[in-house]
Parts: structure tokens; sequence; C-alpha cells
């Protein structure tokens, strides 16, 4: 009878703590009912913000950029074929009919066409032999899943090479060594398998040059990357 009170008791203490502690979150919500309707509204308000802003301004920005974009795209091209400084400033300044990618940037803020004229400024700017001017806006250009992403981060890492900041160029070569494309992928592979070398770390240097062989086999053969591979087995001491 004594246990049979005992194990009442608990039950009856635990029941006590239960509906004490569900009136303390009943007073608390009460307390700050205005507060949490406050922020709820304001997450609605945000997100849906957020949703007419992408839709009834970037969106429409977007598509009118991009049909702004293909002169100067097109000048790029003109003067990538005949080496000419005047059509790449053609490029960055645009004409009397046709922006340039410079005035894209500046007047398409935010968006993706705005975005993608900060790599191709840069490349203007790099074939012109600017190279301060280029890795400054190679350094502003964003991923947003932009095909042009792993060339840039190619580029930025043979910009830090030239400069002699083999801790930047290898940052830069790992992030462009991330991407999936047959002709840059394997290339800079190789240029990062190079700094490691150079940074005597054989180990990251043959994982490198056996991700050629694994990966890009036939870029593999045709560049003779296996005497490579085989000197930094033999450095790392693998077996």
């Amino acid at each position: 009878m004594a246990n049979s009170e005992k194990i009442g008791t608990k039950q009856e203490v635990k029941g006590v703590v239960k509906e004490n502690f569900i009136t303390k979150i009943v007073h608390w919500y009460n307390q700050y009912e205005k507060i949490i309707f406050g922020v709820v509204i304001a997450l609605f308000v945000i997100i849906g913000g957020s949703m007419a802003l992408n839709r009834f301004y970037f969106q429409p920005r977007n598509q009118k950029g991009a049909a702004a974009v293909l002169a100067p795209i097109q000048y790029y091209g003109q003067a990538i074929q005949s080496n000419d400084t005047a059509k790449f400033n053609l490029a960055l300044e645009g004409d009397e009919e046709n922006d340039g990618f410079l005035a894209i940037i500046s007047d398409y803020k935010m968006t993706k066409v705005a975005n993608t004229a900060k790599y191709f400024a840069g490349l203007c700017y790099l074939n012109m032999g600017q190279k301060e001017e280029a890795l400054d806006f190679f350094l502003k250009f964003k991923k947003k899943e932009d095909v042009y992403w792993y060339v840039c981060q190619m580029l930025i890492g043979d910009l830090y090479d030239e400069q002699g900041d083999d801790n930047k160029a290898i940052k830069y070569y790992e992030k462009a060594a991330k991407g999936d494309n047959n002709f840059s992928t394997p290339i800079v592979l190789f240029k990062l398998g190079q700094m490691y070398e150079k940074a005597d770390r054989w180990d990251k240097a043959y994982a490198t040059y056996a991700r050629i062989q694994n990966e890009y086999y036939n870029e593999y053969q045709s560049s003779g990357i296996d005497k490579y591979l085989e000197k930094a087995k033999l450095k790392a001491n693998i077996q």
C-alpha cells in the first residue's frame, strides 16, 4: 500500500512538472504573441518581396542586358581573331550605338549578365596586357552557375603564378580543378601538379597527375604526363 502511494505521488509530481512546463510555454507565447506575429509577417514580406523583385525587376533587366551584351561579345570575338587592341577597347567601352562591357556592368548591377560582363572585361584587359585590371575583374566575377567560372579561376591562378604568389596560385588552381571540362580541366590539373612540385608536395602532385590519367585518359596519352606521374610517384615514395 505504501508503495502504491509512493508511485502515485511520483506520477502526480510528474504531472505537475509537465503542467508547469506547458503553462510556462503558454504564458511565454501570450507575453510575446505580438512580437512572434510581427516576425512571421516580416519573414513573409521579405520572401514575397524578394520573389517579386526577382520577377518584376531582375528578370526583365537581365533579359534586356542579355540583348545589350551581344554587341560587345561580337567585338570581343573580332578582337581575338585579329588581335586588334581597338576592338578590345570597343568591347569594353562600346560605341555610339552599343554599350560595352563596362557600361553593362554599371547599368545592370546584380544581374547575371553584369556578372558575365565582368568576366569578358577581364579577358579584354588580359589580352591588352593590362593584367592588374584583368585580375580585378576576374576576382569580382561570381560563380552563379556560370559556365565560365572554372576557367576564370584558372586565369586568376595564372596571374598569381606570374606574380610569384604560389599559395594564391594553388588556391585558385584548386578551385578551377573542381570543374569537369574535357578541355580546361586537364590543363589546370597539370598546372596544379606543377605548382605542387614547386612546393615539394609530391603526394599532391602524384594525385593530381593520376586524376588526369584516370579521368582524362586521351589528354593524358597525348600530353606526355606519364613521365610527370612517374617522377611524382618516386618523389612521394608511393609503392
